[in-house]
């Protein structure tokens, strides 16, 4: 079949990547005719995905790639992008459009995303195959595997996906056939791609390299020293992005936090038949399973599309001790033993089974053997038993319940997931029993394959998008509606942290939906008393007035108020009004130290940043010396009440020009005595500080800036230069120098 395709020495690759394109074309076409062109799921797809790309693709085109004000109350562009979208392809093939029109685009760069999978990974399964159809068949299974299903919410997920294969044909060229250089390749694109899923990656490769060298490492040693020289080769290659984004995560205090003992191992039954139901029936939503669990967002699904877990039993049973049977078994085990899961993800307490994708790629593989080799395996028998293993699960979870709680949270969506599991075990028995001649048993099987692959992708995408409450055009043009929104003074933020108005207009707000964030901000909200993990809270009351909230907008008129701006969609219209609250950078006349602060209750730590300038206690006499000391017995006691007082307060000087840029801000204040200045951006050690030309030192203020001041007229300018971005362009730059260098050397071995 590939062979007929192949008119060119590269047709049978436009082939592969046609056949996984067209089967993720069919899965996505209802959402694609249903929203006119536009293609939206829900939950993080349409609140992170969307809007984080049109505001990379708006930022880039702007020129706004060092300090970008529309992330959170302002972040690293390059560290808070970087995860996301700034490593995929994809996402730049998408900055050829025009940024509104991404929401058309997006489906269509998932198809690709789905067909480079495929295709990469019959690359990669080739090697291991005499006939090339069933590498095709082995690359379907890993790009429409149930991973991908319960991922269709993470977008930038199919990224690292798609481009894994590449990491292990390269170790396989230098490991096997003694090529230099492709490994650093591989290396170098999975880092650049995603840096996340890049050390799990590496993580995985070294188990990999064990199970398929052996534990005989001085006779491996130069294998081991060729990858670890290729290894940071090809991280350096992606130090552009690698460095930047990897120095900027580590900032986030959610790493730190690793699995407990106590939750090393599983305790409740529905956790082991989280597993089982993981390997045997196609991946459920993470943010609504229709059985065991309500919610899971850990991605735990290594489902087949049909064959499920089928062949890869019948690879181990017969090839115990292969060393493919040796790391499917490892990792099968892993899925089961948290301890073992979390190893993936350096020792993590989320216990996310993100790494998932990479077990199924040997899985993929196992299957394709166990097909070309069909004779020597059991496949009819043990298709036989998981059918009646599937079917007794399924009928023994409308009775079965723990702790009153039933095993069944949605019937109609767990009947489908369960009859695609059963019908997958019963075609593949039907198959491997009636189908003698290989012709018709591996066009069966790929025909199969592929018609499984659209109902589990298909299926899960529609679901995906119900779970949305609304159209993927009524998504379209609420956005559209923000999207002539300007805010009259740029010492003011808008008063919301909802990702598809702040990044898509794009504006500056109060908040934001994303864990990518500078990592004062949290220092920030931990000062506050309130954790923030993904969402910016909106709490302590005073907190949106403290951060320069002044703007917000109604979906209705409000009586009694003018709108500064009105704002029409397709369908709706929307008015922006005004409140009380402080602009980004307001003065202080008062101080409290930072013990006395944290003495306080959380409910009143807002109002007490707005009223006084939080300084550190060994800060204290530098403060002193222009500051007057907060005491509650003079000044008052603190209260959300007087909120509005202490705002006016602050007001009596008011900045008389505040101008951002790509690369910081300008504001100019006159002062009547000395004091400080308060700048609610989070303290990044990029920024340097100028007051009157003058090298000014920054003060950290729980997690935001703060300057001192003279009496009279103070020019003020922040410059904020990304140095994790710098050196991460030059070391690039020498790393692509230095492999470069390292082939032409080698080439010229080979040659002698």
């Amino acid at each position: 079949m590939i062979k007929k395709a192949a008119e060119s020495k590269y047709g049978k690759y436009f082939f592969v990547f046609g056949i996984n394109f067209l089967i993720a074309f069919i899965s996505f076409f209802g959402i694609l005719y249903n929203g006119e062109g536009i293609f939206t799921l829900c939950n993080d797809f349409n609140e992170q995905q969307i809007p984080f790309h049109m505001l990379a693709n708006h930022s880039i085109k702007n020129g706004n790639i060092f300090w970008n004000w529309n992330i959170d109350i302002g972040s690293s562009f390059a560290g808070a992008l970087g995860f996301y979208v700034l490593g995929s392809p994809f996402a730049w093939l998408s900055f050829l459009f025009p940024d509104r029109l991404y929401p058309y685009v997006t489906g269509w760069l998932y198809m690709m995303k789905y067909a480079v999978a495929g295709t990469l990974a019959f690359l990669y399964i080739r090697r291991f195959v005499k006939k090339e159809r069933y590498a095709l068949l082995g690359g379907m299974l890993y790009a429409f595997s149930g991973f991908q299903c319960v991922n269709l919410i993470f977008h930038h997920f199919h990224d690292a996906v798609a481009f894994f294969p590449l990491l292990l044909i390269g170790y396989e060229k230098l490991a096997r056939e003694g090529k230099k250089g492709a490994f650093a390749l591989g290396v170098f694109v999975n880092a650049f791609v995603n840096y996340y899923f890049f050390i799990q990656e590496v993580i995985f490769l070294i188990l990999y390299f064990f199970c398929r060298e052996g534990v005989h490492l001085w006779k491996k040693r130069k294998l081991i020293g060729n990858c670890l020289l290729e290894g940071i080769l090809g991280m350096g290659m992606a130090g552009v992005l690698l460095i930047p984004s990897v120095l900027f995560t580590l900032q986030n205090p959610r790493l730190t936090r690793y699995i407990q003992p106590d939750h090393w191992f599983y305790k409740g039954n529905r956790d082991y038949l989280q597993v089982v139901r993981s390997l045997f029936f196609p991946g459920e939503l993470m943010c609504a399973q229709s059985c065991i669990k309500e919610y899971d967002w850990t991605s735990w699904s290594a489902y087949l599309p049909m064959v499920s877990l089928i062949l890869v039993i019948c690879y181990i049973i017969k090839k115990k001790k292969d060393w493919l049977s040796v790391i499917m078994t490892i990792c099968l085990a892993a899925t089961g033993i948290p301890v073992l899961n979390s190893a993936f993800g350096m020792f993590s307490d989320t216990n996310y089974h993100r790494w998932l994708f990479m077990l199924i790629l040997l899985m993929s593989l196992a299957s394709a053997v166990v097909l070309e080799e069909r004779k020597g395996y059991f496949i009819k028998s043990v298709s036989g038993i998981v059918a009646l293993f599937t079917i007794f699960l399924t009928l023994f979870a409308f009775w079965w319940s723990e702790n009153r709680y039933p095993l069944i949270n949605e019937q109609d969506v767990f009947l489908l997931w369960s009859v695609i599991g059963i019908a997958g075990a019963v075609i593949t028995f039907a198959i491997a029993a009636f189908a003698r001649k290989e012709k018709w048993f591996s066009g069966m099987i790929l025909a199969g394959v592929a018609v499984f692959s659209v109902l589990t992708t298909g299926a899960t995408a529609q679901l995906y998008q119900g779970q949305s409450g609304q159209s993927s055009e009524e998504y379209y043009n609420r956005m559209m509606a923000f999207q002539d929104l300007q805010l009259p003074k740029e010492e003011y933020r808008l008063d919301s942290n909802d990702n598809t108005i702040i990044m898509t207009a794009p504006v500056s707000g109060t908040g934001s939906f994303t864990s990518m964030v500078n990592g004062s901000i949290y220092e920030f909200y931990e000062a506050l008393g309130t954790e923030r993990a993904v969402f910016s809270p909106d709490k302590p009351e005073g907190i949106k007035e403290l951060l320069g909230g002044k703007y917000y907008i109604k979906g209705e008129k409000q009586e009694g108020k003018k709108a500064i701006q009105i704002l029409k969609g397709t369908d709706s219209i929307y008015y922006l009004y005004e409140k009380e609250a402080l602009p980004i950078v307001s003065t202080r006349s008062k101080y409290m130290t930072k013990s006395e602060f944290d003495r306080l209750p959380s409910e009143l730590r807002a109002a007490a940043m707005i009223k006084c300038l939080i300084v550190p206690d060994d800060m204290e006499k530098e403060a002193a010396k222009s500051l007057e000391k907060y005491n509650a017995e003079t000044d008052g006691e603190l209260s959300v009440e007087k909120i509005s007082d202490y705002i006016k307060e602050q007001l009596q000087v008011i900045p008389e020009k505040f101008e951002k840029d790509t690369t910081g801000f300008q504001t100019e204040l006159q002062m009547e005595k000395r004091g400080w200045a308060f700048f609610t951006v989070p303290y990044d050690k990029g920024f340097k500080a100028y007051v009157n030309g003058n090298d000014t030192k920054i003060l950290k203020s729980n997690g935001l800036m703060a300057l001192p001041l003279e009496a009279g007229k103070n020019e003020i300018e922040f410059v904020y230069t990304n140095w994790d971005l710098l050196i991460g362009v030059v070391i690039s730059i020498v790393s692509w120098g230095c492999w470069a260098g390292y082939r032409y050397v080698n080439r010229k071995k080979v040659k002698s």
